[in-house]
């Protein structure tokens, strides 16, 4: 029984961190990656499910780049007031923007998510049109950030506690693991 509580717990410690992971992107401008996480919004769970997505993108008003998708996402607008450098932002229901200036706007979009360091955007995208790669970060797999041979996975429990014969997430059924690195951090996957 203290082995099931165990996992709970263990469960309950990763759950933001996992979530955060698993909406990360890489955002490839010319030879620069960006990393951006993508909002946890009906917004950005569509954007994120369309993913890989290379779009040429239109320059406008000199801070930002917009592109038409040939579908409409979900929208929730509002005005955030200040725009921020590496602001991915849904305008209307089908043109993505991302935006490499800072500055006041009143316009009204639908968050997608941003860069986590625009660092140097603006010279990245360029004074004209630009095309932008928008892919589920290459550093994710299942959940588990691949970072160096400690975060390796040394062991899978299934949600009753009990040890998965199989380290390899990509061969497990659907359901809910515990997944213990060699580094001793554990992760929660729902598969």
């Amino acid at each position: 029984m203290k082995r099931i509580f165990t996992i709970i717990a263990m469960l309950f410690a990763v759950m933001a961190q996992i979530n955060a992971e698993e909406m990360k992107i890489d955002v490839t401008i010319g030879n620069k990656v960006y990393t951006a996480t993508i909002s946890d919004t009906e917004t950005g769970h569509a954007f994120y499910n369309m993913l890989p997505l290379t779009l040429n993108m239109t320059e406008l008003n000199g801070n930002e780049k917009y592109c038409y998708l040939d579908t409409s996402l979900p929208t929730a607008t509002y005005s955030p007031g200040t725009i921020n450098a590496g602001d991915i932002m849904l305008y209307g229901s089908s043109c993505v923007v991302l935006f490499y200036e800072t500055f006041s706007s009143s316009y009204s979009y639908s968050r997608i998510g941003a860069l986590d360091n625009p660092a140097g955007i603006a010279q990245a995208v360029g004074s004209g049109n630009v095309t932008i790669k928008f892919d589920k970060a290459s550093s994710v797999v299942t959940g588990i950030r691949v970072v160096d041979d400690d975060s390796r996975v040394v062991a899978v429990y299934d949600i009753k506690g009990n040890v998965v014969s199989s380290t390899d997430l990509s061969q497990l059924p659907h359901g809910i693991y515990i997944v213990k690195q060699r580094n001793g951090k554990t992760k929660k996957i729902i598969k």
